[in-house]
């Protein structure tokens, strides 16, 4: 899995073939006397439950994506090897405070480099990389999980760092982590995406993010839905509530263009070894109440549904799906307008993180504040290595020539796509209609366009006409 959020390939036999086991094994660096790293399996640190919430209270960022649901769910349905480093602080007396978590699996470079590397976040459905670490401790919580790393004979010594945010106080831990252990760092790629804070006194969400020509807009988009039926935003927090709805958000997500053959299996519920993670870790976030979903339903049916993760003070928003026969009226962005109001209203978050890409994606038009993100490469062999300046080289030439391919797709390509498929859709509707003596309508059809998922295409005649449900493909 690389940054683009895309399904990566399997991991080589060669990465499948390392240990790991439940008995942690322990690391004290010299340096750091007082603090000891293990790296240990998934089971022990699911044991640490209560460990991991006492360190969420003083993280310095907080970070769902290390949850110990997520390492449960990567063990229980995935092959992948998951390595968890949890940094101590060891008392003279006796006892020990966690003082850091790091989940790190055994990949590949998204460039398709034959070497094996550790990399964060663990997999396509995880969306931030950085370690979780007490705020009076970062640099030297980072600084043994990096000696961990280079003293361990089954890790490899490069770290692919994906989506590691840069605004926060995690990266300049992890830049003087780095120069304290001797390694080497590296920037692959730096982006932005969109994020939003709650409200200040006197302030409502609303008018911390949309202009007035928006807010009409959206008005009048809730108006023409509202006219054919019942439309209600409703929320779910309860464990067995998260569950059944999560059900029938893959359903909506495989009904739409996630779907399609054509996006080779983006969809969730096409994807079964993604699925039975995906599934696990929301049941397991959502029993200790750090899962959330938004549903905008018209007559009872969702037309859109928006899921949300937390970790401490912060929110996530992790998938979003919508009704694409009501897609001229944006119901992903009027869910996205209202899922703040919702999220914020006990007043115990503070800021929604997108998730993301980047600000290609339509959530940034109505999310005007930033979170500043990068990919990286560590090499923690003293000096750096000939192995790790090679793969820097080729990692950010391949993100380099990647985006330059989107950039020309979005800019020509696509545009020349989606005009040729409206005049094919024209022609073939009219010829219908001749066919069964009716008069071609004159003018152009209407564009669909859901600013969340950041789609704008010609909508047929057929694709216009609300659906009775969101049916399975």
């Amino acid at each position: 899995m690389d940054s683009s959020g895309d399904f990566k390939r399997g991991h080589s036999a060669e990465s499948a073939s390392v240990p790991v086991t439940d008995e942690a094994t322990s690391l004290r660096s010299p340096a750091l006397a007082e603090i000891t790293v293990e790296v240990a399996a998934a089971p022990r640190f699911r044991s640490l439950a209560a460990d991991w919430r006492r360190l969420v209270q003083r993280c310095a960022e907080p970070n769902v994506f290390m949850d110990p649901a997520v390492a449960g769910a990567m063990f229980t349905v995935t092959e992948t090897p998951l390595f968890v480093l949890l940094a101590w602080a060891r008392h003279p007396g006796g006892g020990a405070d966690l003082i850091g978590v790091w989940l790190l699996v055994t990949a590949r470079p998204s460039s398709g480099l034959p070497i094996r590397t550790l990399e964060a976040p663990c997999n396509a459905l995880t969306f931030l990389g950085s370690p979780v670490l007490d705020r009076d401790r970062a640099v030297e919580a980072l600084s043994a999980m990096l000696e961990a790393v280079a003293r361990h004979p089954a890790l490899p010594t490069l770290i692919c760092a994906n989506q590691i945010p840069t605004d926060g106080t995690v990266y300049p831990a992890l830049v003087a982590a780095v120069e304290r252990q001797g390694g080497r760092l590296v920037v692959i790629e730096h982006r932005q995406r969109a994020q939003l804070s709650a409200r200040r006194p006197g302030q409502t969400v609303s008018s911390q993010t949309l202009s007035s020509k928006r807010r009409a807009e959206l008005r009048r988009h809730r108006k023409r839905i509202a006219e054919r039926g019942d439309l209600r935003h409703v929320s779910y927090r309860k464990p067995e509530e998260i569950s059944a709805a999560f059900q029938e958000f893959l359903d909506l997500e495989a009904a739409g263009w996630k779907g399609r053959a054509s996006r080779r299996g983006r969809a969730i519920r096409n994807a079964p070894p993604l699925r039975a993670f995906a599934e696990t870790m929301i049941v397991g976030l959502a029993r200790d109440a750090c899962a959330g979903i938004e549903a905008l339903r018209l007559d009872g049916r969702a037309i859109a549904m928006n899921i949300w993760l937390r970790s401490g003070r912060t929110a996530f928003g992790w998938k979003m799906a919508y009704d694409e026969g009501y897609a001229k009226w944006g119901p992903g962005s009027l869910l996205m307008d209202a899922m703040p109001e919702t999220v914020f209203a006990n007043g115990d978050i503070d800021t929604i993180d997108s998730c993301n890409r980047d600000t290609s994606a339509a959530l940034a038009q109505i999310w005007p504040e930033r979170r500043e993100i990068a990919d990286f490469l560590i090499d923690v062999s003293p000096g750096g290595s000939l192995r790790g300046r090679l793969t820097a080289l080729v990692e950010r030439v391949f993100r380099h020539g990647r985006g330059v391919a989107r950039r020309t797709y979005k800019a020509h390509v696509k545009p020349v796509y989606l005009r040729v498929l409206a005049r094919l859709t024209k022609t073939g509707a009219a010829a219908a209609r001749q066919e069964g003596g009716e008069q071609s309508p004159p003018g152009p059809e209407p564009t669909s366009s859901d600013p969340v998922e950041g789609r704008a295409e010609r909508v047929s005649p057929v694709a216009r006409a609300p659906r009775g449900r969101a049916d399975a493909p």
